[in-house]
């Protein structure tokens, strides 16, 4: 009987792992989502693994041996408790997959929008709001922040700004 399991695999390389096991014959799932990050100055949206380095496998013990499955090119190892390898219960890949399905063509973002609330947290303007303009560049943000009744433009590092509401991740 046919049961699954989790896979790690080398870094960067679920791609060429997935790939290699499904010509073997082993069903695999790895999740993706859609993620936008800010590179060279613009904002890029691609999809990405969910879970870096790890992708679910699966096989009959009986028919496939877990030592090919953990010396195929790509995969790391098959993570085991002790001896044997550590199953995963079908539940938890079926809601994986339901919510995967669900929000395939939604967006993970953390980068702020054209008018968003944000605080900064360090340098001079500590502790003042700042209402968000434009990206300037991979690791700064050109804000507007209220001093002595005017709108003052300035130019932060992301690291020292963060969001007002609760939620730093949107789902669009």
């Amino acid at each position: 009987m046919s049961r699954w399991f989790l896979v790690q695999t080398k870094p960067k390389q679920e791609v060429r792992a997935l790939e290699n096991l499904e010509r073997q014959g082993i069903k695999t799932f790895c999740p993706r989502v859609l993620v936008e990050r800010l590179t060279r100055g613009k904002r890029r949206v691609s999809r990405e693994v969910l879970f870096p380095n790890y992708l679910f496998v699966r096989f009959d013990q009986t028919a496939t041996s877990a030592m090919s499955v953990s010396y195929t090119r790509g995969v790391n190892r098959i993570v085991s408790f002790g001896d044997s390898p550590t199953q995963v219960p079908e539940q938890l890949i079926d809601q994986l997959q339901a919510r995967v399905h669900q929000n395939a063509s939604s967006l993970i973002s953390n980068l702020p929008e054209e008018g968003d609330q944000l605080q900064v947290l360090d340098g001079p303007f500590r502790g003042l709001n700042a209402v968000f303009s434009q990206i300037d560049g991979d690791s700064r943000a050109v804000v507007l922040i209220t001093i002595l009744s005017q709108k003052v433009r300035a130019v932060l590092p992301f690291s020292s700004l963060t969001p007002t509401q609760q939620s730093t991740t949107r789902i669009l």
